[in-house]
């Protein structure tokens, strides 16, 4: 019997496998929470999130192997895979973005990264996506002009290396200048110098007698030129002219420091370099080298054993012994004000130092409060900015804001009634300089806890922050308050607190900047343009008549920054509402 034709069975074709993570966490075999456009390890590390692996290889290889050199050079990488494509309401609500390679990823103004600060989205600020964002909702490309990419120098028209020939104040004017500090506000918010000890550095600095609190001229007459450049910008007295002095001493300072780091370890080294942070912090707005210089304060402090209680020996090594712990406090704080400024780790691990607070009788309220504050921020960074925090599923973010937001209200409650923040205004009389920053800090926090939720994908698809207590609403209103507070002269704004307080108006301004983009059609939204730009003209009719010429620059570059966040938003609501008037 003859058999038929045999007939060939096709084999069943195997079905794909569905990518359940992208390219990037596939490789380092972590676990990605597949989040749109970018999954948490994507948006972390600015880098494109694709879902590529499982195309056909055999027609993939032609292709990579004939192209490396020209995707080498390619700057525009495509961030929606295949597989979200396919998907039409991720299609509709998010079209495909591109990322930009470059250098923008450092930019800041005002003395606030923007890398740091989001839009309502989850997308920073001025990223390739976060800019392809805004131009989807608005219709105009982003103007990076009016940005720094790079840190300002201390003085651009000084060559590199060539030291400033300054001679030390004279001693009676610094005298003069140590008592109107010890009588400043600023010196219970940031006390660099004891009284005693500070004898034993002016003789190291002007006779060059070392002593063991000031063992090195050269950190010695580095401490005298960074304090006198402190009092000089925080000072109402006139002493000559103050703002050449001033940026001149400040520079005599900084050539002293690589001459200081070849002396040993001192307190007169560690009161210098943390003098010169405040500086860069509030004067030049240098953030690169405000992390570089919080870098060595906080290695200076290991070194004296500050981040250590005191233990009582004797009386000189003990006054020594606590104004170190002092320092490293000061150190504390800066680290992470600046932590939560930049979205950088601090520097100070909180598990290798003594967190004991200071003796609440022998301690300024103003610095406690500070400390607390201090404590609280680096809660914030950890549990919401973090490398492990961008991982957390939305109901762990959602319970890390509540339990942050009951946190800043402990911290709130617990200042001094006098110069106790508010979120909501009443009358007061009181216009100092604490009751002012302290008001800053607050509604900055605030508003950095709640902008994290805009990272909750639920939220981000339903796309309303108007909807009252959630949120989102709160950072709105937060920042409301606090740039409303400023127009209506309600804080105290003045030569001392001026740089301070750029980054906080930053970051209100951009929070309602995202607000009208993703409102933009909204009955209010008019009000949050105008209140917003008209920031800048404010700061210029309140404005001292000598401050520092790098101060002037970061006034400038914050004031054309604002102005091209108005020309956008109104972009976006003339677009909105031409599209309105459209479908009507």
């Amino acid at each position: 019997m003859q058999s038929g034709p045999s007939i060939v069975k096709p084999r069943p074709k195997r079905r794909r496998r569905i990518c359940r993570a992208c390219d990037a966490c596939y490789k380092r075999k972590i676990q990605c929470d597949a989040a749109t456009p970018r999954c948490n390890w994507c948006h972390h590390h600015d880098i494109p999130c694709t879902f590529k692996r499982n195309q056909d290889r055999i027609q993939e290889r032609p292709e990579t192997y004939g192209s490396n050199t020209q995707r080498s050079d390619s700057t525009e990488i495509p961030i929606a895979s295949q597989d979200r494509q396919s998907d039409p309401t991720l299609t509709q609500s998010r079209p495909e973005l591109t990322f930009t390679v470059g250098p923008q990823s450092n930019l800041h103004v005002g003395g606030h990264a923007l890398g740091n600060l989001c839009t309502f989205n989850g997308l920073p600020f001025f990223s390739g996506t976060g800019r392809q964002w805004i131009k989807e909702r608005t219709g105009e490309d982003v103007n990076l002009q009016y940005t720094s990419p790079r840190p300002s120098t201390l003085d651009p028209s000084v060559p590199n290396g060539v030291a400033h020939a300054v001679p030390l104040p004279d001693k009676g004017v610094l005298y003069q200048l140590h008592d109107e500090w010890h009588h400043s506000v600023l010196s219970r918010l940031f006390p660099f110098i004891d009284r005693v000890l500070f004898d034993s550095t002016v003789t190291a600095a002007y006779h060059n007698e070392t002593s063991v609190s000031s063992p090195g001229a050269d950190s010695a007459r580095a401490c005298i030129h960074a304090f006198t450049t402190a009092c000089l910008h925080s000072s109402d007295q006139q002493h000559g002219n103050r703002v050449i002095h001033a940026e001149d001493h400040l520079q005599a300072a900084h050539d002293l420091v690589p001459r200081m780091l070849h002396e040993s370890v001192t307190i007169d080294g560690l009161q210098t370099v943390l003098m010169l942070s405040l500086c860069s912090m509030v004067v030049t707005g240098n953030i690169l080298m405000l992390e570089m210089l919080l870098a060595t304060a906080i290695r200076f402090v290991f070194h004296l054993n500050g981040h250590l209680a005191p233990v009582y020996i004797d009386d000189d090594q003990f006054r020594r012994s606590l104004h170190v712990r002092h320092l490293f406090w000061i150190c504390y704080f800066m680290d992470k004000e600046f932590s939560l400024r930049a979205g950088h780790p601090p520097c100070l691990d909180d598990t290798q130092c003594d967190l004991t607070l200071p003796d609440i009788h022998h301690t300024a309220p103003e610095f406690l409060a500070g400390i607390r504050l201090a404590m609280l921020q680096s809660e914030v960074y950890h549990r919401l900015y973090s490398l492990k925090a961008l991982r957390q599923t939305d109901a762990q973010l959602l319970g890390a804001i509540r339990d942050l937001d009951s946190a800043l209200e402990i911290w709130r409650m617990s200042i001094p009634t006098d110069f106790r923040p508010r979120l909501i205004d009443r009358e007061t009389n009181i216009m100092d300089t604490p009751n002012t920053l302290f008001q800053l800090h607050y509604l900055y926090c605030m508003g950095m806890i709640h902008q994290a939720s805009g990272r909750c994908s639920v939220w981000v698809q339903n796309q309303d922050t108007s909807e009252a207590g959630s949120s989102l609403a709160i950072s709105v209103e937060a920042s409301r308050s606090m740039l409303q507070k400023f127009l209506d002269d309600r804080l105290d704004f003045n030569k001392s607190n001026l740089r301070f307080c750029l980054p906080y108006f930053l970051t209100a301004i951009c929070h309602l900047f995202s607000n009208i983009l993703f409102n933009p059609t909204h009955e209010n939204i008019d009000d949050d343009l105008e209140l917003f730009m008209s920031v800048p003209s404010h700061i210029r009719s309140r404005l001292p008549p000598k401050i520092p010429r790098l101060s002037v620059y970061q006034i400038k570059l914050f004031e054309d920054f604002v102005i091209e966040l108005g020309r956008l938003a109104s972009s976006a609501i003339n677009k909105a509402r031409r599209r309105s008037e459209q479908i009507n």
